[in-house]
This record gives structure tokens, sequence and C-alpha cells, in this order.
């Protein structure tokens, strides 16, 4: 029987207040309160407590159900200080033993683009919180947008990961199929399971296209699309943002109504297995090598990294934030060195992104610049005082 494998991912940063004029060394509260308060609760009620409750109810239900979920640390942090409620029905889902936590970053940082040593800290960083707050010791890992390459799995494996979730690039399969098992090449016991994006994008950015030739989208058709596709590939993997339900979507669209009678019929059916990534961490049958040699991601049709270092701005932010690595680590400032890690969050990077294009707009529905230049500027002063704020002594 083939098997699926539905993985939410949640991200949601810190937003940065934006400063029309800004005075060095004298204004520290760099993020918006106000903004982070807002969209945060609004998620809550529109996505994260439905769509938990949703599940929950599918999971009582139906024995055979189980998904996954990434939630970055930042995340955690704003649930705990503007909706507790979404940590605790978090909880209730993981309860059911049907739920995995996996593994990300601290704060959705793309610091993986840089070097081993921040993209570890990141990551022991959210291990520490995700034991705290979930008591879960995560064995698989979604890196933010999907970012994976051979050596961020070499890293990951040295780490203790055994799995790890990714884009099934074009460029990177070739003639290969994203529905089978594959494994680091230098790393072979961390499998890398990979996105089926078409699938994706179906629901995430083809859901309410009224110009698509399938739309409305109904879960029958949907389970038409899942058996069309060849049986010899044993896996149909199905990551996505969670906000997908109830905000990129909202209840009025019908999204809800599509993932509980998918889910219904996924597991009336039987055609089809319900797997968490964790479970494929032994395989050891028909597991294939795949080559990875320059990072790639979940970003538009050319799955790289552009959206983040496409452009000279970009990477001139990138640049300055890792030349402050060292200070950091030497730092006894821990709100200034809390800010710098918040930084590094990849929304950042894509608000100065000259790369987007309209049917990809739906991942920017909390763009708040008028132009990529002005978010560079509104960053760069910000992080010239963190800067500051980490060299001082007390």
């Amino acid at each position: 029987m083939r098997k699926i494998c539905f993985h939410f991912q949640i991200s949601q940063p810190y937003r940065l207040r934006r400063y029309h004029f800004f005075d060095i060394n004298k204004h520290h509260n760099y993020f918006d309160d106000f903004q982070n308060s807002y969209l945060v609760k609004r998620l809550a009620d529109f996505c994260y407590l439905p769509a938990n409750k949703m599940f929950l109810d599918l999971l009582k239900k139906y024995e055979d159900i189980s998904l996954s979920f990434s939630i970055s640390g930042d995340s955690i942090q704003l649930f705990k200080e503007h909706a507790p409620e979404v940590i605790e029905s978090f909880k209730e889902l993981i309860a059911t033993n049907r739920v995995e936590i996996v593994g990300n970053t601290f704060s959705h940082s793309i610091a993986s683009l840089y070097g081993k040593d921040a993209f570890m800290h990141q990551i022991k960083k959210q291990e520490k919180q995700l034991k705290e707050v979930f008591d879960v010791t995560p064995v698989s890992f979604c890196n933010t947008e999907l970012i994976y390459s051979d050596e961020i799995g070499e890293w990951l494996a040295e780490a203790g990961y055994k799995v790890v979730l990714t884009e099934g690039a074009r460029h990177i399969l070739a003639w290969k199929s994203a529905g089978y098992l594959y494994c680091n090449p230098f790393q072979t016991n961390l499998k890398v399971l990979m996105r089926n994006y078409n699938l994706c994008d179906d629901i995430t950015l083809r859901f309410q296209n009224k110009s698509w030739e399938h739309y409305p989208l109904t879960a029958d058709k949907y389970l038409s699309f899942l058996n069309n596709i060849p049986h010899d590939a044993p896996y149909i993997n199905l990551f996505m943002d969670y906000e997908t339900i109830g905000e990129y979507h909202t209840k009025e669209s019908g999204i809800f109504d599509f993932f509980y009678h998918l889910f219904v019929q996924i597991a009336e059916r039987k055609e089809l297995s319900f797997m968490l990534p964790q479970d494929v961490a032994k395989e050891e049958d028909s597991v294939l090598t795949i080559h990875v040699p320059w990072a790639m991601s979940s970003s538009s049709d050319e799955k790289d990294t552009n959206e983040w270092l496409g452009n000279e701005l970009q990477q001139e932010a990138f640049e300055q934030l890792f030349k402050l690595e060292n200070l950091y680590k030497e730092s006894k400032n821990e709100n200034a060195k809390m800010n710098w890690l918040r930084l590094q969050a990849a929304d950042h990077f894509a608000f100065m992104s000259t790369k987007w294009f309209a049917e990809t707009s739906v991942k920017r529905n909390f763009d708040v610049y008028p132009s990529p230049y002005q978010a560079f500027i509104n960053y760069m002063n910000v992080l010239n005082d963190v800067k500051l704020q980490l060299e001082k002594k007390k």
C-alpha cells in the first residue's frame, strides 16, 4: 500500500517595526508588539485553533490518521505571549501519539545558507524549546522553506537526525520521482523525503483560482489526482504552510470541508496509508541516493535560494548580519542576542526581494514595506543598533 505524509509548517516571525526615522543607540524595541499580537490572534482564530480542533476530531474518529508539524521557536514564543490556547491545542494533538513534531530552526532562520555553527545553534535552541514546551525530542527535520543540500544533510545527520523533509525540485530529481525514499549520499542513514510540489500547489495556490481547469477542487477530485500518480512510487509527500487552512484560503472558501473530507476518504477507502516522517527512519529497502550539490528550497519555480539572497541588498544585509556572530557569542546582553537570532528570519530577507511573481503573492500576505529598498533600510538600521547592544560590556 502506498503511503501519504501530511506535514504542516508554522513559521510566524516577530515583525519589525517600520521606522521612518531611527535614532541609533536610543531605541531597542525593534519588534512591532501591536502587529505581532494582531497577526497571531488573527491566525489563532482563523487557522490554528479551528484547524487543530478539526484534526483532533479526525484523530479521535479514525485510528489510522496521522500528521506532522514543524513549529518555529518564534511561533511558540508568540503563542505564549498572545494565544496560549494554541499551545494547549497542540498538546492535545501530540497526546494522541499520532502527531509528530518535527525539528526546525528557532527563528525560521536562513543560517543554513551561512554556515554550520550558526545553523546548529538555531537547531539546538529549538530542540531545547520543543522539549520544554511539548516534551518531545525530534528525529525528523524540516528546514526553513525546505532549504536543503548534501552539506546541510551531513550537518543534520551529525546532529542526530534520521529524516529530513525537502523539496522535490525538478532540476535535482530530473527523471526520478519525488515519490521514492532517498538518502544523503555521504550520510546514508539520513533519509530524505521529497515534496510533491504540484499536488501541494493545487491546494495552496490554485484552490480558489476560478480560471483553473479543475476548479472547484473537491476531496474526490484531489483523490483522483493522487491515484493518477504512478503506483510504483510508494510515497506521496505533501508539505505546506498550515496557514493554507483558514488564512490563505478562508473558511468561506470551503478549505476546512475540503481537508476534513479528504482525510475521511483516505482513512475509509484504505487505498493509501498515513505515514509520519519518523516512520521511515529505519527503512532500509528501496532507498535511493539523491545528490543535491547546491542548496535548493521550495521557492517559486526555480526552487533556489534567490528569494532571500538574490540581490545586492539581501546579500549585504546577510553579510553584515553574520559578521556579528562572534559578538553574539561573547555578549552577555540576552535581549540583544535574542534580537540577533530573530533578524535571521527568512521573512526579513524576503521583504527585500525583487523576485516575486503574482502566482506566489499568497506568501506575502503580511508584507508591510512599499519597496525592497525600504525593507533593507529598516533592517539595516535595526541591525546596526543590535550591533551596538552586543558590543556593550554590560
